[in-house]
């Protein structure tokens, strides 16, 4: 039995990409690098990693990831205001407290991660906040969700990890617990997770709420 809901934030709970497009854009425009990609394949390509997207540009002698990387993040932290959730996702999240299932963040953002659950009225839904500043390796690398486990007390088996990115279920697999990836454009028709559905709603039938 599911008894632990570990969620990734944007894509997921925040409606953020299209944001994100257009920081890909702001940012390569100040550092003087042309972007030779329409909007849906920069879109197409944040959603694999926001690495993989930087190095499509093959733009290292006029900006280095690093610089990449941070201009993007403070845009990010000027307009995180602006961002606004899924309200099925945020249904979900409601439902599974009124359940007594435990609901927990996994998110490759910041600290302003807490400030935008706070934002949407769901802060107090959560359980613990597992955000970038503490430092683990990136998705679908298992170290953060094995500190999680540990952490709380959790047992992996009883844990769903659920994003919109297959690295998202694949880092809880790969951390012994089961992957959900809500893929709602139909981008990864072949991943190999344990529940690939373009309706995130199919959580709660999968969890039993």
């Amino acid at each position: 039995m599911i008894e632990h809901l570990i969620f990734d934030l944007d894509g997921t709970i925040i409606n953020s990409y299209p944001h994100f497009v257009d920081f890909f854009y702001a940012v390569c425009e100040k550092n003087g690098v042309d972007v030779p990609y329409s909007r849906e394949t920069v879109y197409r390509m944040l959603k694999i990693t926001v690495p993989q997207a930087y190095g499509r540009l093959d733009c290292a002698d006029k900006m280095s990831y690093e610089k990449f990387y941070s201009d993007f993040v403070e845009l990010y932290t000027e307009n995180y205001q602006k961002l606004t959730g899924f309200e099925q996702t945020i249904d979900l999240i409601h439902k599974a407290k009124e359940a007594r299932k435990k609901n927990y963040l996994y998110t490759h953002t910041g600290p302003v991660a807490k400030d935008i659950l706070k934002n949407l009225g769901v802060f107090d839904c959560f359980e613990f906040v597992l955000d970038a500043s503490y430092h683990f390796p990136a998705k679908p690398a298992p170290d953060a969700l094995l500190f999680l486990a540990e952490h709380c007390g959790l047992d992996p088996k009883e844990c769903l990890m659920i994003g919109d990115r297959p690295i998202d279920a694949m880092a809880g697999m790969n951390a012994g617990m089961l992957g959900f990836l809500w893929d709602e454009d139909g981008l990864y028709p072949d991943a190999k997770v344990d529940y690939l559905c373009k309706d995130i709603t199919e959580v709660a039938k999968i969890v039993g709420i």
